[in-house]
């Protein structure tokens, strides 16, 4: 009967062990994607508009190979969620724009920095009309039929 007590008390103990991991992850989403939509009314901007933007904006380039805009932040896509690139993100003053030569790369971007607080994100666009972000969201039921 004692060993039985200990058994579940060490499962018990596992999980709440877990669920203390899940709930102090730095990288968990916080921010429902929905209220990050509406809360902007455009969210990408168009290279050729850059010139007329008046508020301080920094670009963040997430392609890794070369730079396409002088005193531009380098931050591949891949390193994102890093301690160093997340402060970097955080020490910059004004928008972020982000800009990456595959527009899907830069909306990504977009959605993870949404979902960790992140204020003021853009997405910076090489067309002149840059394609409104308004698709409707659909969960992925390959896995789960709703």
């Amino acid at each position: 009967m004692k060993k039985n007590i200990q058994w579940i008390l060490g499962v018990l103990l596992v999980l709440v062990v877990l669920v203390l991991v899940r709930t102090f992850n730095p990288n968990l989403f916080k921010r429902n994607v929905n209220e990050a939509l509406t809360s902007t009314n455009e969210i990408t901007f168009a290279v050729q508009d850059l010139s007329a933007l008046k508020d301080d904006y920094s670009i963040v380039e997430l392609d890794a190979e070369n730079q396409h805009f002088p005193n531009s932040v380098m931050i591949p896509f891949d390193q994102l969620l890093e301690t160093e690139s997340k402060e970097k993100l955080t020490s910059l003053d004004g928008k972020i724009l982000l800009y990456s030569n595959d527009i899907s790369m830069s909306s990504k971007a977009w959605v993870i920095l949404n979902q960790l607080e992140f204020e003021e994100v853009y997405v910076l666009s090489d067309e002149e009309n840059p394609e409104e972000l308004k698709y409707k969201f659909q969960p992925d039921t390959t896995i789960r039929l709703e």
